[in-house]
């Protein structure tokens, strides 16, 4: 019987840092399942393995491609499988978010050679996906959730799921594809964690639970800290809002703020060409219908005072007394390292 691989393929804000969470905190357990975990490359995790997953790895292979000079991955691929067959593995997974990429499936269709292939993609609705990518991403750059929302909408064509899976298919058959919504009415007993372990015949009950991991900040949090720009290298420099969770160990059990109805309805006019597709093509009984309905009450929150003008002067004061209190936290913790104090 052939040696399965599933190719966990993202998306990025879908969960992806929680599935990989979970399949490393239960990866020795997984191994005696006879299941292997890629790591760093396309080795394989070990009991003492660090918390590494390919994203680097195929971060170098995308650009790469990305500048036409895409590698032959055919050698990696019968490598893996000839260390999955020695130890004795009836399955292998790799999980990074960067396989969303619309160059991935064809450095990863020569894997088919040497395996069974399996996709697996969750996705959530497109509503969510911007809020959580903007609290997660954009406002570090200093642009505020409305203008980002409006400035993405403004890009005709630009659409989220639909190219990349499109891309897969492509290069690999739909049965094999496992396309889930992110949502805890259509996930198995409302948990992504079982709901994964359920794509790949494992029992949940064996697996140690995690809780969410890489969760966004809350959008008024994120409208405060949008007003310094200059606080963050990039749109992915967590030093500070790492600095913040230490502090607000309580913020995940936060409800997220919602957007106005009308916003949401704007977005969701704008991806239904791409949700159509997405029923047609994997939902076919019309599994999309309830996911996409917005409650009859979802009236939402006013987002103007989050790009309100009036807010800088306080927010800039919050934000740089935020930055000296983090500066004094790491100055006392490096002295009381060097004083042997705890």
């Amino acid at each position: 019987m052939a040696i399965k691989l599933y190719l966990h393929i993202g998306y990025p804000k879908c969960g992806s840092t929680t599935i990989q969470e979970a399949l490393f905190e239960n990866r020795k357990t997984l191994r005696s399942q006879g299941y292997g975990i890629c790591g760093r490359t396309l080795d394989l995790l070990g009991s003492k393995s660090k918390l590494w997953f390919p994203v680097g790895y195929f971060k170098s292979h995308l650009d790469a491609a990305r500048e036409g000079n895409a590698p032959d991955l055919e050698p990696e691929f019968k490598a893996l499988h000839a260390r999955a067959k020695a130890a004795g593995l009836h399955s292998v997974i790799i999980s990074a978010e960067n396989l969303s990429a619309v160059q991935a499936p064809a450095l990863l269709a020569c894997a088919k050679k040497y395996f069974d292939c399996r996709i697996i993609f969750y996705f959530r609705r497109q509503d969510d996906w911007l809020t959580s990518s903007w609290a997660q991403w954009q406002f570090k750059g200093g642009e505020g959730l409305t203008a980002f929302i409006h400035r993405r909408l403004s890009e005709p064509g630009k659409l989220l799921f639909k190219p990349v899976l499109e891309s897969y298919l492509e290069h690999f058959p739909r049965e094999t594809f496992w396309v889930k919504l992110l949502s805890g009415k259509h996930l198995h007993g409302g948990d992504l964690c079982a709901d994964f372990w359920q794509s790949i015949g494992v029992d949940a009950g064996a697996m140690k639970p995690v809780g969410s991991r890489n969760v966004s900040f809350s959008t008024q949090l994120a409208g405060v800290l949008k007003e310094s720009p200059y606080l963050f290298e990039d749109a992915h420099d967590n030093e500070l809002t790492g600095f913040i969770d230490e502090q607000h160990r309580g913020r995940r059990g936060l409800k997220k703020d919602a957007l106005p109805r009308s916003m949401r309805e704007e977005i969701l006019t704008f991806f239904k060409t791409e949700n159509d597709w997405l029923e047609t093509t994997f939902f076919p009984g019309g599994g999309l219908g309830p996911w996409l309905a917005l409650p009859e009450d979802a009236a939402g929150v006013d987002l103007s005072g989050l790009d309100d003008a009036s807010l800088r002067g306080v927010s800039e004061i919050l934000n740089l007394n935020m930055i000296v209190l983090k500066e004094l936290r790491q100055d006392v913790d490096k002295i009381k390292r060097a004083l042997g104090i705890k």
